[in-house]
């Protein structure tokens, strides 16, 4: 570039500038996501408070219905302040990220909504002991609902979660029992044998170190929680399957053990 030119160069850099900044170019549009992230600050949110079979929890359910979703989440409250709260933010984070989602795929309308539901079960697993089920269901606008899990332990006695690994004295050696069982139940079960995804399956089986994360108690059962698609085709949704703890007991805490034999083994559950 010439000394001549230079002069030239920056008046027109100049002029471009202040071009953009009256009409706006430089200034981003706010996108979906940023518009819809505050929903949980405007109270948009409706809030129900539903009694549970237990003194002990009852259930929030949050309700929005926008223009171009649906949304229904419930989670638990214990009336313990570090658990509660912990449900509190986890259902907000849930919901920002299925807004996210919303965002960017683009593929929702009035007339094509999106849909986000979480249920959660409830399961009085022992003395002052819950299992804590949470299923998600999220629809973006594509062929499909995405399912997935959570599951939690919840010790009322302590004010805290449960380490699902702390309720056996040999977990290394509890893995390799309950993989044999939850294998022998869903292969003999009448419904889930039909949709076994054999890869996945046998992924599953071979984990190295197995954190118990999905698995929860109910009925003096240890229970796993899969995902859709995670051991079984779709159609087959969420499998869960039970495994006798009387077939785990060599394996288990006896402190543990105790508390979840001293309730009735008579059904004990709550579905909403």
């Amino acid at each position: 570039m010439t000394d001549k030119t230079l002069p030239y160069f920056v008046t027109a850099l100049l002029i471009s500038m202040a071009a953009a900044h009256v009409f706006g170019w430089n200034e981003s549009e706010p996108t979906a996501y940023e518009k819809a992230i505050p929903v949980m600050g405007e109270e948009k949110l409706e809030e129900e408070i539903i009694d549970t079979d237990y003194e002990e929890v009852k259930i929030k359910r949050l309700i929005e219905k926008a223009e171009t979703y649906e949304l229904q989440v419930e989670f638990p409250i214990f009336q313990v302040k570090k658990i509660d709260r912990f449900f509190e933010e986890d259902a907000e984070q849930r919901i920002e990220h299925f807004i996210a989602l919303l965002e960017h795929s683009g593929n929702v309308s009035p007339s094509h909504q999106g849909a986000f539901y979480v249920t959660t079960d409830l399961y009085k697993s022992g003395k002052d002991l819950f299992s804590v089920v949470m299923s998600e269901e999220t629809y973006t606008g594509g062929a499909n609902f995405d399912q997935k899990a959570s599951v939690y332990l919840v010790d009322l006695l302590n004010e805290d979660f449960v380490d699902p690994l702390d309720l056996f004295d040999q977990p290394f050696a509890a893995q390799d029992k309950f993989f044999e069982l939850v294998e022998k139940n869903l292969r003999a079960s009448e419904y889930y044998s039909n949709y076994i995804l054999e890869d996945q399956l046998q992924e599953w089986l071979n984990q190295d170190e197995y954190d118990f994360s999905n698995v929860f108690i109910r009925d003096n059962n240890l229970v796993v929680k899969f995902d859709k698609y995670e051991v079984t085709a779709g159609v087959a949704g969420m499998p869960e399957i039970e495994v006798p703890i009387d077939e785990m007991k060599e394996f288990m805490n006896e402190d543990w053990l105790e508390r979840i034999e001293a309730i009735d083994e008579t059904t004990d559950e709550y579905y909403l």
